[in-house]
């Protein structure tokens, strides 16, 4: 767990991996760790970044960071597979130190192209698409004769063409952009799903109150699942990592690839797909610059906003795409709140108890209140008078639902951190868990996320277990 902040239910103890100096690889390059199937494969993967080199200037691909700290930089280009493997062939970095009267760095899948000579092995892009790939675009510069590399999240820059070459598939990233925001408003509700970090829902807005807190990527209001892989518990997330520190440039960030985003304002719904990647990749050989990616995986939500017309209601369903898991436990979804929200209830709709809940610790992930309605309720966080909270409601699984248990987290005071803002440590947390045997291909979870007084949340409530929602 990082130092600045608290993110499961459970702690995990991070280590430092050391960046890798980039070396001169063979053409088949190293061998990936083999691993076990349950969850698909697991792809450890470079971050490369394009920096600036002297005054022409020459736009260099690093996936170096002592190297590129030595340079402007203009942020991530792209997530590429770190190890040789089927259906991938490597990317080089090519060098020639008087091209076109100046220095020149040029990317290729030719060793020696153009009789520039070879550094090193950037990655190994894949030869054909695969989910939430987009061609790796090499460009060059018709005013001076550089060449240089463009993400498919940007713009074509002043004076650079893409080339026609094929160059393999990558997962483009957003340079040093930390927010790419598409909103749909309806309900008296305003919601914000953030590209950078897999469409993951990054502000939900209603009566000129923001309630998420997006301290790291672990947190907003998202979907992910636990399960274990190699006998080691795996947690791909719809957002991103745990190198996602809001005090580093979002170069330095690991978002997950987004591979889907729809807003439709007809339907009241948006629409978003992430190919998740690990919360804590150094459990599988990547780190600080290695995210790991599960490429098998397709994970996000349609939100429907202004549910029955019931305003400030919307139908939040998981949609997770995988190969068959073993018992996960699948967040669907879990949501950080600012920390102005800190009393905690549970509602039962079918009795109409509404119960405030304040025996459970604080500051940790193995402190919670865990509560499963016994046919259809939901769980309350709310501020100190009431007049503004955040709940989920479903139904058990009994019932045809997708409840297994709901879960209440109390990340404030005690030590572990002040404030009530977007971005500070202090948080309230609510997870909804649906446990089970799941099989391959796509899964849907319903729940439903409102906002208001805890008043008007009862009643909605009771609308729901009135009509039957599960």
């Amino acid at each position: 767990m990082n130092s600045f902040g608290f993110r499961r239910r459970r702690r995990v103890a991070l280590a430092l991996v050391p960046a890798l100096a980039g070396t001169l690889l063979a053409a088949l390059g190293p061998a990936a760790p083999a691993r076990a199937a349950e969850g698909g494969d697991l792809v450890i993967a470079n971050v490369l970044w394009r920096v600036a080199v002297g005054s022409r200037p020459d736009l260099m691909t690093t996936n170096n960071p002592a190297e590129r700290d030595q340079f402007p930089v203009d942020g991530q280009t792209h997530y590429v597979p770190k190890y040789a493997g089927s259906g991938r062939s490597a990317l080089y970095r090519l060098h020639n130190p008087n091209w076109n009267g100046g220095s020149d760095h040029m990317d290729s899948r030719i060793a020696g192209e153009a009789g520039f000579g070879t550094e090193y092995a950037l990655g190994y892009p894949y030869t054909s698409q695969v989910a939430g790939t987009q061609p790796y675009l090499r460009t060059f510069n018709g005013c001076t004769g550089d060449h240089g590399t463009r993400s498919q999240n940007e713009g074509p820059k002043s004076c650079y063409g893409d080339e026609s070459a094929s160059y393999g598939y990558a997962w483009p990233r957003y340079l040093n952009t930390a927010t790419s925001l598409a909103s749909l408003s309806a309900g008296g509700v305003t919601i914000s799903s953030n590209r950078v970090t897999g469409g993951a829902l990054w502000n939900w807005t209603y009566n000129g109150t923001q309630y998420i807190n997006n301290l790291d990527y672990g947190r907003q209001l998202q979907s992910s699942l636990f399960f274990s892989r190699d006998g080691v518990t795996a947690n791909p997330t719809e957002a991103g990592d745990t190198w996602s520190n809001p005090a580093w440039p979002a170069y330095r960030r690991h978002g997950s690839p987004l591979l889907a985003l729809n807003t439709d304002t007809a339907s009241k719904t948006q629409s978003t797909r992430s190919v998740p990647i690990d919360f804590v990749p150094q459990n599988f050989g990547g780190g600080e610059q290695n995210p790991a990616i599960y490429r098998d995986f397709q994970l996000g939500k349609d939100i429907t906003l202004d549910w029955g017309g019931l305003g400030p209601v919307a139908r939040y369903q998981t949609v997770l795409n995988s190969p068959a898991l073993t018992y996960p436990g699948i967040e669907v979804p879990t949501a950080y709140l600012r920390a102005e929200f800190n009393r905690y209830f549970t509602y039962d709709a079918v009795s109409q108890t509404l119960t405030e809940r304040t025996n459970f610790g604080q500051c940790s992930d193995a402190s919670y209140f865990s509560w499963t309605p016994p046919n259809r309720g939901g769980v309350i966080i709310a501020n100190a008078d009431l007049t503004k909270a955040m709940a989920v409601y479903g139904a058990n699984t009994s019932q045809g639902g997708s409840v297994s248990e709901m879960r209440m987290y109390k990340f404030i005071g005690g030590g572990c951190g002040t404030g009530t803002g977007e971005f500070d440590i202090a948080s309230s947390k609510f997870t909804v868990l649906r446990h089970g045997n799941v099989g391959a291909g796509e899964k849907r979870f319903n729940s439903w996320v409102m906002t208001g007084s805890v008043g008007q949340i009862q009643g909605w409530m009771n609308t729901l277990r009135s009509w039957g929602a599960a």
